[in-house]
């Protein structure tokens, strides 16, 4: 059930569905941006604020393969979230790890909390408290077939198993 005050993101593509916060209409913006070349598809939520364009809050990444090779491709120990598996394909998020370069002062090299103090605390809420809320409320396709089955018409149908009387 959607809440009031939630936006959902639906892909058609693949067939999953996010939630979140609705105050974020203000400050997100979605690319489909193929980044890495690995992926098979890419979605990313960018942080936006008064009209500039920052890095992701939230990456949405499709990887052609099975949780056995996630897992012997070393994916499992990296930055990269596991959220789910379906028809030979995975489900992994990324969120920044740290603040944008474009918060930093050019002269002490440190973060400009006087100039970005407000959009710095509320970039921080959106990506340590929403995304892990968000990613949680991820629905994942049923088993998708991936080829169309075309119906075989007989006049006779035989079960596979039984005898044929010669």
């Amino acid at each position: 059930m959607v809440k009031r005050n939630q936006i959902v993101y639906r892909n058609e593509r693949y067939g999953f569905t996010l939630r979140f916060p609705g105050w974020w209409r203000n400050y997100c913006v979605v690319s489909r941006a193929k980044l890495d070349r690995e992926t098979e598809y890419e979605v990313h939520f960018r942080f936006k604020y008064r009209g500039q364009v920052y890095e992701d809050i939230l990456a949405l990444l499709i990887y052609r393969m099975t949780r056995k090779e996630w897992i012997d491709r070393g994916y499992e120990e990296s930055p990269l979230g596991y959220l789910a598996e379906f028809d030979g394909r995975i489900i992994a998020y990324s969120a920044p790890e740290e603040l944008p370069y474009a918060f930093v002062d050019s002269k002490t090299g440190d973060y400009n909390y006087k100039k970005y103090g407000a959009v710095i605390e509320l970039l921080k809420r959106m990506v340590n408290q929403d995304v892990p809320r968000i990613v949680q409320t991820l629905q994942a396709p049923r088993k998708t077939v991936t080829m169309r089955s075309t119906p075989f018409r007989s006049r006779k149908v035989v079960p596979c198993r039984a005898r044929r009387k010669r």
